[in-house]
């Protein structure tokens, strides 16, 4: 049976290569979209590391160039911040808190690893508690790190890993210049701030000392209010610290608020090349089942001649689908060599899985499309009564 599919399939072999050419690049299209859906979906499952709900954002910004009176005015607004009795906690940090478009990075190096390029993050002790951060390994900042002559990080686990491998990380000193060194006094297992459809990269966090950093400002802070504070809460909170800072702008916005908007930037082209995928997809079923019903308008004389040798429905309705699907195999097997490198190239840092989980969703999705659009058009064929078909010829 296989070897006479082959032969009709020879047979017509000009007709038949374009059809293989769409199915061939109607599977490229789609595994590449695919790809895209399943690496999305893959960060999106693993945990951020922290929690978000309850965390609001208040932007300073300054419109005096009073170095000295801008830093009066920022430490008078923290504690103010702190002394509502609906805030829980509270930490000043630069603009790239969780789900911010902004990001900061540094290079830093140990031993043989030189320039790994990890995100940084400007935070006080009390920013633990205000993200419920988990710590693997050590410990977070305390008032005992004022005296330490290195300046404390906490490292995420994979900067870990690319700079320090299975070493124990804990107490590591990784130069800053001839007479700075950070020291590593803890390890935590996740933190994807910028998206949660991002991918986990290297991260470490600094040690924000309101007295060592005598000229420095930030433009953030976190604010973990209590549950079910809203709106109310927001504007008294507003009105008073403009009095504070009356020279400032003030906006405030919840982390939710921030996730959403960045979830946006992903499910929008998510989306939108679903939509374009799946038209182009259409457009070769519905060329398939033209294709299928030409064919077989044009074949009526072979069925009829092998129903009149006895070849029962069935068996004609086997052939057209095995046709469909042989013609299919040809078009995937090209593809798939194609789609296959990209996993064993490592393409973009993607992980492997996500690649073989769009590659054979792919397949599967072309079998049973090329299987629908021959599914009618077998059907009719195998209807055909052979007196009916010989009587035309």
């Amino acid at each position: 049976m296989i070897r006479h599919l082959f032969k009709l399939i020879w047979n017509r072999k000009k007709s038949n290569f374009l059809l293989i050419t769409e199915i061939f690049f109607s599977f490229m299209v789609l595994f590449a979209v695919l790809s895209f859906v399943f690496y999305n979906y893959c960060n999106y499952t693993k945990p951020l590391g922290f929690d978000h709900q309850d965390v609001w954002q208040l932007t300073l910004r300054t419109n005096s160039d009073s170095t000295a009176q801008n830093r009066l005015i920022q430490e008078q607004l923290l504690q103010r911040v702190k002394s509502f009795d609906e805030v829980e906690h509270v930490s000043l940090s630069n603009s790239n808190v969780p789900f911010a478009f902004s990001m900061m990075t540094n290079s830093l190096s140990y031993g043989s690893n030189k320039e790994v390029q990890a995100n940084v993050y400007d935070v006080q002790d009390d920013f633990k508690d205000v993200m419920k951060l988990q710590l693997q390994q050590g410990r977070w900042f305390g008032p005992q790190d004022d005296a330490s002559r290195h300046r404390p990080i906490v490292i995420n686990l994979m900067l870990k890993q690319k700079l320090f491998g299975e070493e124990e990380a804990i107490g590591k000193l990784i130069p800053i210049n001839d007479s700075t060194n950070y020291t590593v006094i803890g390890v935590m297992d996740y933190y994807r701030a910028y998206s949660e459809f991002n991918a986990e990269e290297p991260a470490f966090f600094s040690r924000i000392n309101l007295q060592q950093n005598e000229h420095a400002l930030w433009s953030s802070l976190l604010i973990r209010v209590k549950p079910g504070t809203g709106v109310a809460f927001e504007e008294k909170m507003v009105r008073e610290l403009s009095r504070i800072a009356q020279n400032w702008t003030l906006e405030v916005t919840t982390l939710e608020k921030m996730r959403k908007s960045k979830a946006r930037l992903t499910l929008v082209p998510m989306i939108a090349l679903g939509l374009v995928c799946g038209f182009l997809i259409f457009n070769v079923a519905l060329g398939l089942f033209g294709v299928l019903w030409h064919n077989i308008n044009r074949r009526h004389s072979e069925i009829g001649l092998r129903r009149a040798l006895g070849a029962s429905s069935a068996q004609i309705y086997r052939q057209f689908i095995g046709e469909v699907l042989v013609l299919a195999t040809f078009g995937l097997l090209l593809g798939v060599v194609f789609a296959i490198q990209l996993p064993l190239l490592e393409v973009m840092q993607v992980e492997s899985v996500v690649y073989i989980s769009a590659l054979f969703a792919a397949v599967g999705l072309i079998y049973l499309l090329t299987a629908l659009c021959a599914f009618y058009p077998s059907r009719q064929a195998a209807a055909i009564q052979p007196a009916v078909a010989l009587h035309e010829e």
